[in-house]
């Protein structure tokens, strides 16, 4: 951002907390509910369910069985959290560690740290070769006055991956290469994630088929596959239509007064990146066409290892290494914006760094599950006897 951006722009909102106090303040609130909510549990029970021709097994909550831990007099027992637990419990203080080092690869909140680390930094390596900017740059020059098309067919794209096959976090990567893209065209940062993570939860919530949630639901229900999909089509016709409106209207605003976006100066990053490769303009050669290429192939890589395979966090994180390495070696053999092969470790570690603070969101979001008691349905916790009374 210039001096004289930064002169003009005056936010247009009281500045809110920090994401980490935010999270702080309901760790607190979390904490005071276990001195004033008494434990609870539930029986489970394995339900058999087919997803195409396969037929899977789940572990799911039975309702009617929630019962209340008693002690020896017959109260509810209500176990208040401790300011500090040794020995790898929880307590108050542990939520930071303790959220970040729980769950397993497959999932929060470890796995999912990982899994932006690793994205991070390959995305550090593939951003390093200035072949993405050039590629804008080029792209814009020839597309000029058709960069409206982005909106509709994206968010249509996206919204029909989270409609069939479930598709949610794996949707990150691509918010981190929608985000110049739609800097470049005089939108924001925010209009990317409308158009990609935000329209797959759109499709995932409408979904007819989607195998994680609504196969699962029908196969525990023991209702037919598909059943009420026309209706569920309709739905997701309506509202993937509606949030292509409202982020048309929206960027159409940031497009005519580009300080009116909320995003407006984390997205500086961008707008400098841009404006400085510039001069890639008119350079865009055959390095730069070998990374744009490698890229969208592992992007089809991975489409077809979720979609054909049920690839995950594991998987779609080594997808994407792999990609940023071999996008690596050919920006050292290429010479594209001077690499080196140490060029290639630096990228990758400022890559991870730039996303380490929204990992440190997940483990600590994670922490407040902890603190209620953590996530197991059989074991007695405050989290179950909240869940119950509000269903």
């Amino acid at each position: 951002m210039t001096e004289q951006e930064k002169k003009n722009f005056s936010p247009k909102a009281t500045k809110v907390p920090d994401t980490y106090i935010i999270i702080f303040l309901v760790v607190v609130f979390a904490a005071l509910l276990t001195y004033l909510i008494p434990v609870g549990s539930f029986d489970t029970r394995e339900v058999s369910y087919q997803v195409g021709q396969q037929t899977k097994s789940r572990t799911v909550l039975v309702p009617e069985t929630f019962e209340l831990l008693t002690d020896e007099q017959g109260n509810p027992v209500k176990e208040g959290i401790r300011l500090f637990e040794p020995y790898g419990e929880v307590g108050f203080l542990n939520y930071v560690f303790e959220g970040l080092v729980s769950g397993s690869k497959w999932g929060s909140a470890v796995g999912v740290v990982a899994f932006i680390l690793v994205i991070g930094g390959a995305f550090g390596i593939i951003l390093r070769t200035g072949a993405v900017e050039s590629g804008l740059l080029t792209m814009i020059s020839k597309t000029r006055g058709m960069e409206v098309a982005i909106i509709p067919v994206m968010f249509f794209l996206f919204s029909l991956g989270g409609a069939v096959f479930g598709m949610g976090e794996e949707a990150i990567p691509f918010v981190l290469i929608l985000c110049p893209v739609c800097v470049s065209l005089g939108y924001d940062s925010i209009t990317a994630l409308l158009i990609s993570y935000v329209a797959t939860q759109i499709g995932f919530a409408t979904s007819w088929m989607n195998p994680f949630s609504v196969a699962i639901a029908q196969g525990i229900s023991e209702i037919p596959v598909l059943s009420g999909a026309g209706f569920r089509m309709a739905m997701w016709f309506a509202f993937t239509l509606l949030g292509i409106v409202f982020t048309w209207f929206y960027a159409r605003k940031v497009k005519q007064d580009p300080q009116r976006s909320l995003s407006y100066q984390s997205d500086a990053f961008f707008r400098e990146d841009l404006e400085k490769n510039e001069e890639l303009r008119g350079d865009f050669g055959t390095g730069h066409m070998l990374v744009l290429l490698t890229l969208a192939a592992g992007i089809v890589w991975v489409i077809w290892g979720v979609v054909m395979h049920g690839y995950y966090i594991p998987e779609i994180a080594t997808q994407f290494f792999t990609v940023g390495l071999v996008i690596g070696v050919i920006g050292v053999l290429f010479k594209l914006n001077g690499m080196t092969w140490n060029d290639m470790a630096t990228s990758f570690r400022d890559g991870s760094k730039d996303l380490l603070g929204a990992a440190l969101v997940v483990g600590m979001a994670k922490g407040i599950v902890l603190v209620l008691g953590g996530d197991s349905p059989t074991d007695p916790t405050v989290l179950n006897t909240v869940l119950h009374y509000m269903g």
